[in-house]
């Protein structure tokens, strides 16, 4: 019997340290591998969804841009649109249609960027341009050219101040480029009118 025993052999360091491995170390382990897997599952959602961890959303001074362009060439088309039928002038008319056309574009473009950023423009034309609106449809003959080209003078004037300060500024990088892509159009508008306005 103890020749029995002793062949029993010795345990090694290292299957004592196996054997006696804590609960702490194994808790340690598990919770390790289910932080990994809940990253991994976060990460997968997020990409199945098309989204980042980072939402992509724009700054107060970036989204008063938005909404404050959206509703000028929502303005502009709407005059412009009156100017193509009322104007006079072959010139002026020649001038509004092109104007519809290019912030027509110019509009479809800022509410596609402002849906990625989460930013929700009106479908209103604000109570400001409804008067300048309702001004002009009142205005007939020649002084309908005069006061078309005014308006559309002082409108741009304004608006490439703003695209400026937007493309120098904007803290979304998105915005600024479309920013400085809109603003040689917008200068050309302002020198068309001003030049028009001067025959």
């Amino acid at each position: 019997m103890p020749r029995a025993l002793s062949s029993v052999p010795p345990l090694t360091r290292n299957q004592v340290s196996k054997n006696n491995t804590s609960p702490n170390m194994k808790n340690t382990s598990i919770t390790r591998f289910s932080t990994s897997t809940l990253a991994f599952c976060a990460a997968l959602i997020f990409a199945s969804n098309g989204m980042s961890a980072d939402k992509d959303t724009l700054d107060a001074a970036d989204v008063k841009f938005v909404k404050q362009e959206a509703a000028a060439g929502m303005a502009v088309v709407k005059l412009a649109g009156l100017g193509a039928q009322k104007a006079v002038r072959a010139d002026v008319k020649a001038f509004a249609e092109m104007l519809v056309t290019d912030h027509t574009k110019a509009n479809e473009e800022l509410t596609k960027l402002a849906a990625t950023k989460g930013v929700e423009l009106s479908a209103v034309i604000e109570p400001k341009h409804a008067e300048t609106f309702q001004k002009l449809e009142k205005t007939e003959s020649a002084d309908f050219d005069k006061t078309f080209l005014a308006e559309m003078s002082s409108g741009h004037k304004k608006c490439v101040g703003n695209f400026e300060d937007a493309a120098k500024d904007a803290k979304d990088s998105d915005l600024k480029m479309w920013a400085e892509k809109m603003l040689p159009t917008l200068k050309t508008h302002l020198e068309q009118a001003k030049e028009l306005a001067s025959k």
